[in-house]
């Protein structure tokens, strides 16, 4: 967990474990396939709307391949990331980002102790992206890791009071 300590804006970070080669012909070399989601810093600091939107930078490498995309990252989705752990930690297939606009992360549950992780950016660039990875024994446990020091690194400090009214976390608010 040493790593998971240093890199402080790394949110995910799914890779094969060292040692793992599912590309034939190619003795002696790690699998090198990994999906990586980097916190870039807020989306808009100082401002109210947009100040807890995080820029984040999705990266898909494969062998002889590497796709980037960008995209926002919110409060919803870093809960909506807590509970997809959960649910993969039961055995379950989760999309993350799943919505309209930009890319959508989704991993599948392969052969014993792989995953099949696809990025699909269908509305931008039309670019999918999947591999296939066998991460370590201890992933998920990394990938909560990587979540809290998100959390810890980029805290919410912006509350809605009501639709469209925000203020900053721990603003008096003034009754009218």
């Amino acid at each position: 967990m040493s790593e998971v300590a240093s890199q402080q804006n790394e949110l995910i970070r799914l890779t094969d474990r060292p040692g793992t080669d599912d590309a034939p012909g190619r003795d002696g070399r790690t699998g090198g396939r990994n999906v990586r989601v980097r916190v870039l810093g807020r989306h808009a600091p100082g401002s109210l709307l947009g100040h807890d939107w995080l820029d984040c930078e999705i990266t898909v490498t494969a062998d002889s391949v590497r796709g980037q995309f960008v995209t926002l990252v919110t409060d919803r989705h870093l809960t909506q990331w807590e509970t997809a752990l959960e649910r993969l930690g039961r055995g379950a297939a989760v999309r993350w980002l799943d919505e309209e606009h930009g890319p959508e992360l989704r991993i599948e549950p392969a052969r014993p102790g792989g995953l099949w992780v696809t990025v699909s950016d269908a509305e931008e660039s039309g670019v999918t992206l999947r591999v296939v990875l066998s991460p370590a024994p201890d992933w998920l446990d990394e990938q909560r890791a990587l979540l809290k020091l998100v959390r810890e690194a980029y805290p919410a400090e912006v509350v809605e009071l009501t639709p469209g009214l925000h203020a900053w976390r721990g603003t008096p608010v003034e009754e009218s």
